[in-house]
């Protein structure tokens, strides 16, 4: 069984749980972006959680199936459209597990409520693993490359558990509705919980205070990391350069300009510039569902 992309979109990624541990050999993390919503996907269809997804940026993805498959659509919500070989066409909701007939496509539309959506197809997306993982890397190109009209997937045997017909998981995400952008109407600001450390002593207390003001994402978002255009630049108590360090996603680091950097999940090592704290991964997941522009804070929750 396989899916043929017959548009691919702005961007649409092969995506497991990605490949930690591998920080001595210079390659980070990865994986899914929203791994809430990539794991809810592959929940919805009884596949393995390691299984890997398709995550779509800003939608545009158009795909066809050559036999019979079950297939779930999680994350950003926006139109999803099933169309039959017989061209029967019906709409459906973000969560809701889908039955595709042989020849049949599925199309998800623009989001208009967040901006990555992810697909899970009973099985799992089989491609070759890098270093033991599908997902692809966007800063080192390691993994699956992006997607391109034309391409064929296959799907793997990944399954542990049953499915349902027109099963529905529960409404969506309501982290979504919590606090991402929401076209036609103001959007709410979304709070960032954030773990001080490990460079917090660099810091004064002015900086936290800062930083629980309202800011809002720019233009500069992608999986490598996130810019914050914050209420002011966030002060440090020196404002020279410490040795570069690994890190991990979420971590919040302060450039020489005051304006904080979240690192998303293929980001390198911090660039000589203190990291103050780390995002939750609720947190994480959750700032990777915002376009710019979107009001953001962040809160200090534990020492």
């Amino acid at each position: 069984m396989s899916l043929m992309v017959l548009r691919a979109g702005p961007a649409a990624l092969v995506q497991d749980l990605g490949r930690p541990g591998r920080a001595a050999l210079g390659v980070t993390s990865s994986g899914a972006a929203d791994r809430a919503a990539a794991a809810l996907a592959l929940r919805c269809v009884g596949t393995d959680p390691g299984a890997a997804v398709l995550e779509v940026l800003l939608g545009g993805l158009v795909l066809m199936t050559d036999a019979p498959a079950v297939v779930a659509v999680t994350g950003a919500r926006g139109l999803v459209v099933v169309t039959t070989s017989a061209g029967s066409r019906r709409t459906a909701a973000a969560g809701e597990v889908l039955r595709l007939d042989a020849g049949s496509t599925l199309e998800i539309g623009r989001p208009d409520v967040g901006v990555r959506t992810y697909v899970g197809v009973r099985g799992g997306i089989e491609v070759p693993p890098v270093l033991g993982s599908r997902s692809r890397d966007t800063l080192s190109g390691l993994g699956p490359p992006p997607l391109e009209a034309g391409d064929v997937l296959a799907v793997g045997d990944a399954v542990v558990g049953p499915w349902a017909d027109d099963w529905h998981a529960s409404g969506g995400d309501p982290r979504l509705g919590a606090g991402s952008e929401s076209r036609g109407r103001r959007p709410r600001r979304l709070v960032l919980d954030v773990i001080p450390g490990p460079r917090d002593d660099l810091f004064p207390p002015a900086a936290w205070r800062v930083l629980a003001e309202t800011g809002h994402v720019s233009a500069h978002a992608d999986r490598v990391g996130v810019r914050i255009d914050p209420a002011g630049p966030v002060p440090r108590s020196s404002t020279g350069e410490i040795p570069s360090e690994g890190m991990v996603r979420g971590a919040v680091q302060i450039p020489a300009d005051g304006a904080p950097v979240v690192f998303g999940p293929d980001h390198p090592v911090t660039g000589g510039y203190p990291v103050i704290g780390v995002l939750t991964s609720r947190s994480s997941d959750a700032l990777s569902q915002l376009l710019p522009g979107a009001p953001v804070s962040f809160r200090r929750v534990s020492d």
